[in-house]
């Protein structure tokens, strides 16, 4: 039994948080990338260290520590528990985040909140000029039109950009482009005449 499930069982109230990240870092990286390599989810060493701090806060914030029993649980299997919720739910913000990205979707709000504090772009995958007009479309809200002013350019060149960069970025991630959604009947269902 490790020292720091020791220290819990002996007082909950005076629990270092601190020996137990010194302790018990390494196990919790490497809960999150087994967890990670088993989805075959594709995230970078940073968002790996987002997960860890994300997993930090919610152990403090939550005072998860006075809430274990190790007559539930292990000590290893109550921290799996814990790197694994946080590990999914940093994955659904990113797919949802994805999701109206690739959908073309506009954004949400123009004031920056929680979307603009998420917004990053994977590294190598965009030339500059498209990563700069993906940020000032989907994080500053701005139009084509008013992109194109910004840039100097024609926004019939910024809807280029933007389609050409989004195509990038659903190959990147392996998704499918959307459906173009037309008025005119599907001629596959027809009736064939004779």
């Amino acid at each position: 039994m490790s020292s720091t499930v020791m220290e819990i069982q002996k007082r909950y109230d005076e629990i270092s948080y601190e020996s137990l990240f010194k302790e018990h870092s390494r196990l919790i990286y490497k809960l999150i990338i087994n967890f990670v390599k088993s989805r075959n989810i594709n995230l970078q060493t940073s968002e790996i260290d987002d997960i860890y701090q994300e997993i930090a806060l919610k152990i403090f914030k939550n005072d998860y520590i006075s809430r274990y029993n190790d007559e539930k649980s292990s000590f290893i299997t109550w921290l799996n528990i814990i790197c694994r919720t946080t590990a999914i739910d940093y994955y659904r913000k990113k797919l949802r985040w994805m999701e109206s990205v690739l959908t073309d979707a506009p954004p949400r709000s123009s004031e920056g909140g929680l979307e603009a504090a998420m917004f990053s772009l994977p590294a190598g995958v965009l030339t500059d000029r498209q990563a700069e007009v993906i940020t000032l479309f989907y994080k500053e809200g701005l139009i084509a039109c008013e992109i194109a002013q910004r840039l100097g350019i024609t926004s019939r060149t910024v809807r280029s950009i933007k389609f050409q960069a989004l195509d990038r970025l659903r190959s990147h991630y392996g998704a499918a482009a959307p459906a173009a959604q037309t008025d005119e009947p599907d001629h596959s269902e027809r009736r064939k005449v004779s």
